[in-house]
């Protein structure tokens, strides 16, 4: 991605990115500064994918340089289809799009801040960043290697970046667990569980919402499952209402 208008980069963001070089961690993609973090499970890149695993392993790199250069990534641009005339090929989302994560995460930002939706177009970045819970990428989630949950779980925990969204939603299903017995979203986000607002439509299409615990909830975190393929739009339509309701409360963002 290229590199857009100039930004003064927060120290908080630097020190993630910085970190992520020496530790050789993946940052993620979007605005930086957006008020919604998407966490997803990993991302769905086969190892023999080279050319994409290559720009996987860099991300921390080319983050390090934007932050240096005053730059960021580009968070806007279509899902191409192949043309002979244009030279293009097809965009790495186009074959699965209205199926695939981002075009779920596309569409569930259509709906927090009440967008028209542009076909095969990319623009959610504008207003969120993304990144991924397993920091192993893999097609296929049964084969992931899963053994960085862990510490990845305590990196954004001790993040003052990560911890700074307002709203984060974690797509990532059981990668998270919050049972009588263990209690990882609350431990990573300072949040606690809220009874009432979360919905179960079918055994797979499931939301929980859970709150900070200072006198405003300024912190929203909701656990849902992995936004791609058969994922309810009813549940995509009642967690956008929820988002834009805290931000507005919390922030006075006019969504």
């Amino acid at each position: 991605m290229e590199v857009m208008s100039k930004i003064t980069h927060s120290k908080e963001f630097a020190d993630f990115v910085k970190n992520g070089v020496d530790q050789k961690y993946h940052i993620g993609t979007g605005n930086p500064y957006a008020k919604i973090l998407f966490v997803g499970k990993e991302s769905a890149i086969n190892k023999n994918e080279i050319d994409r695993m290559q720009k996987y392993s860099e991300n921390a790199r080319e983050w390090s340089e934007y932050v240096q250069n005053s730059g960021c990534q580009r968070l806007n641009y279509p899902v191409h289809k192949k043309d002979g005339k244009l030279f293009f090929e097809d965009h790495d989302l186009r074959k699965g799009w209205g199926r695939n994560t981002w075009s779920k995460y596309q569409k569930l930002t259509d709906l927090i801040f009440r967008k028209n939706e542009k076909p095969f177009y990319v623009d959610f970045l504008e207003n969120v960043f993304t990144t991924e819970i397993n920091d192993s990428p893999e097609k296929n989630t049964a084969s992931a290697d899963k053994s960085s949950l862990s510490s990845r779980k305590e990196l954004f925990r001790a993040s003052k970046f990560i911890q700074d969204f307002p709203v984060v939603v974690l797509a990532c299903s059981n990668y998270f667990k919050n049972n009588d017995n263990l209690r990882e979203i609350d431990k990573t986000f300072s949040v606690e569980y809220f009874d009432g607002e979360g919905k179960k439509y079918t055994p797979s299409n499931w939301f929980y919402t859970h709150y900070s615990t200072d006198e405003n909830r300024s912190r929203l975190v909701i656990h849902t499952r992995q936004l791609s393929a058969n994922v309810k739009p009813e549940l995509l339509g009642d967690m956008a209402n929820i988002i834009r309701q805290h931000l507005i409360r919390t922030r006075n963002i006019e969504v």
